[in-house]
């Protein structure tokens, strides 16, 4: 915990960088997106008390359990969280058993009664799912925590958001601000057949790779694949130090405001029923390619309207997106936002965007 937290410095907001104005027509929408920006995200106090959090239920749980590992994974760590945002933990455990769901449960449940009985969380639920979810809040700061375990992917591909976030700037506010206005549309909800967070992520990150010209971001599975590759070891340090990240300085010398059109306009008009997004490859995949694609955790009834594939399991990170009128509705939220957006250059206008059933 020590490590993370002498490198908090990573998730400081500092006022004002420095492209963020050039005296150009969008200087206004620059400027309320940067505001946004830093109202929402999560500030660098927040997330030192976070790993505090982290810490007390770590020692709470390694007094009793010396095999447990536990890891903060997600928008904490990557860099994109807000300061609402829950904090998402991942369990590694040595199996107990062969079959991985029973497995987690068992483990799942052990946790929740140590921690209930240490009287450090209340309201704590067991999620029956898929992949069942530990559900609880700290008693001693309120924070609502999500545990999994042993989904070590939720490592991997924190690590690789992060990185993401420290190549520019931009990425950070644009992400955060996307997470808001998706929130605010009421498209930001994989339980209610909507995006998450994490496929929001992806979205603004492929497009930064091959929507807008010069790339803002490169692919980093191509460049360094001896980090960022489903075969190598998960590396539990998610915030390394990586020297072409720190050296890394983008062609695009867009302003934010145009990005954040750019998105709009591009998934407003991104054929959906042809291409998956892909941040690992850098570009746009057939759907089918990744539909028929070989691998543990793929299935080919996942791949509906919205695909995203998941960098290192290659399954369809959007899965949620099952039905035809909510996936409509998220066309619809992008469509209008960009008309907006485009038309008045007024960030209000698409927090939330006001359109109507006969408009749509």
């Amino acid at each position: 915990m020590e490590r993370f937290k002498s490198r908090s410095y990573l998730m400081r907001i500092y006022p004002n960088p420095g492209l963020l104005l050039n005296g150009g027509p969008s200087d206004h929408l620059n400027q309320a997106i940067w505001d946004v920006f830093i109202s929402k995200a999560q500030k660098e106090s927040t997330y030192i008390s976070k790993l505090e959090t982290w810490k007390s239920i770590f020692l709470s749980i390694k007094s009793c359990l010396n095999s447990y590992g536990l890891f903060i994974v997600g928008s904490t760590m990557s860099g994109f969280g807000l300061e609402t945002s829950d904090i998402d933990m991942c369990l590694l455990t040595k199996p107990f058993i062969n079959d991985p769901r029973l497995d987690a449960l068992h483990h799942l449940d052990h946790v929740r009664n140590l921690l209930i009985n240490d009287g450090m969380v209340k309201e704590a639920e067991l999620i029956v799912a898929k992949v069942p979810i530990l559900k609880f809040k700290d008693s001693a700061t309120g924070f609502e925590i999500d545990l999994n375990c042993n989904n070590a992917i939720g490592i991997q591909n924190t690590h690789l958001l992060h990185c993401y976030a420290r190549l520019d700037w931009r990425v950070r506010a644009l992400v955060v601000i996307v997470k808001v206005w998706a929130q605010m549309n009421n498209i930001n909800d994989a339980k209610n057949m909507t995006i998450s967070s994490y496929s929001l992520a992806l979205m603004v990150i492929n497009y930064l790779q091959c929507g807008v010209t010069p790339p803002v971001l490169p692919c980093l599975h191509g460049l360094v694949p001896e980090i960022f590759n489903s075969s190598i070891e998960t590396s539990t340090d998610v915030h390394e130090d990586i020297e072409f990240i720190r050296d890394f300085k983008s062609d695009n010398n867009n302003c934010i405001g145009d990005i954040l059109l750019g998105f709009l306009n591009y998934y407003s008009h991104f054929n959906f029923a042809e291409f998956a997004i892909s941040v690992r490859t850098g570009s746009r995949l057939p759907i089918d390619e990744c539909r028929y694609l070989k691998a543990p955790k793929n299935d080919v009834n996942q791949w509906k309207f919205l695909c995203i594939e998941e960098p290192f399991n290659f399954s369809n990170t959007a899965r949620s997106v099952f039905d035809i009128d909510k996936f409509k509705f998220i066309k619809d939220v992008f469509m209008y936002s960009y008309w907006e957006l485009s038309r008045t250059k007024n960030l209000n206008t698409i927090l939330p965007v006001k359109f109507s059933v006969n408009q749509r």
